[in-house]
């Protein structure tokens, strides 16, 4: 027999047919005990272990997750990407990972591309579901699918019946408040980059702005600068502007990991120090936290929980169990040199 053994080799060489060798692959149903045993004894004669594509020939499913990530470059998607990969393989499934970069046109284009491949189910990280508005050909696209293909959003999708799985970034807000204003020495406070049109920025700056009444802390219009980009230059670029008033803030709120690495770039530039002179605080807490000079004080979330969270649902989701409407993350506080102590 040549090596490249089939299902249907396996079938003649133990005397059974092809849907017996099925059943006893899968396990979904009784085979009679002589006939799995022979079964058992040619596949293990052959090492035979059946291929992704077969494993759908017999059960149905792919073993196949496809994964729309915004743009993959961003530590944090990579980060969470890596985490739903291992996770994924210890339940038997292949990733599938599709980069939008953040271009609508892609995204509509990559999904087609992920249903054409029969994937058992669809995520979507970044992109269409951060954003505070939903697309509404998108919203109406994602819906026609879901109803014969499972998609899980991490962010929300205004108009589907998808499940959303989220961090908690009011909770997010309030630990970077929390820990900022027990210091006494900060009184100004700045917020650095990103967009209003993404909800889970558009909540940061709301609860940042509450919080500030709260601890009877000044708001500094020139302190909060938007930026479309959610990367090293965009936090650079809004680092920059808020060094260009007259006096500097005595801390400030990095949107995420990889933009507080040019706001890091833009203070030393200006021949400030970090943090006696400005404290830097994130969200993320991606490798790149604690790779940064100084090392980067961080909300985040554990990525092992919040990459199994996302393939547990995605799986029960698969087998058509109930799952939660929308699932919350919850984040924590590392501490590590970026920002002054008390």
């Amino acid at each position: 027999m040549s090596k490249n053994v089939t299902i249907v080799d396996i079938a003649k060489e133990a005397g059974v047919s092809i849907s017996t060798v099925s059943r006893v692959l899968t396990g979904n149903a009784r085979v009679n005990k002589e006939k799995e045993i022979e079964v058992k004894r040619v596949i293990k004669k052959y090492n035979f272990k059946p291929n992704i594509l077969a494993r759908g020939l017999i059960n149905s499913h792919s073993n196949l997750i496809g994964i729309l990530t915004a743009d993959i470059r961003n530590p944090f998607y990579s980060t969470l990407f890596v985490n739903c990969e291992q996770s994924a393989l210890e339940a038997g499934y292949s990733l599938m990972l599709c980069n939008s970069f953040s271009d609508r046109l892609n995204e509509f284009t990559l999904i087609d591309k992920l249903v054409q491949q029969k994937v058992d189910a669809i995520i979507l990280i970044g992109g269409a579901c951060d954003e505070l508005k939903t697309d509404s050909e998108f919203a109406q696209k994602i819906t026609r699918i879901s109803q014969s293909i499972p998609v899980v959003t991490v962010g929300h999708l205004s108009g589907t019946n998808c499940t959303s799985i989220l961090i908690n970034m009011e909770k997010v807000m309030n630990l970077v408040m929390d820990f900022l204003t027990k210091n006494s020495h900060i009184k100004k406070i700045a917020f650095a980059g990103g967009s209003s049109t993404v909800a889970s920025t558009n909540t940061m700056r709301t609860v940042f702005k509450k919080l500030l009444k709260k601890h009877h802390l000044e708001y500094f219009p020139e302190f909060d600068i938007q930026n479309e980009r959610y990367d090293e230059d965009g936090g650079y670029e809004s680092m920059n502007e808020i060094l260009k008033k007259d006096s500097h803030p005595d801390a400030v709120i990095a949107v995420n990991d990889i933009s507080a690495a040019g706001i890091i770039r833009s203070i030393h530039e200006h021949n400030l120090r970090i943090p006696q002179d400005i404290s830097v605080i994130s969200f993320g807490n991606t490798y790149l936290s604690s790779l940064l000079n100084p090392s980067l004080t961080t909300v985040g979330c554990n990525f092992r929980t919040f990459g199994g969270e996302i393939i547990k649902t995605a799986l029960s989701l698969i087998k058509k169990e109930p799952v939660q409407k929308e699932i919350l993350i919850e984040p924590s506080l590392t501490i590590r040199n970026s920002c002054i102590a008390e």
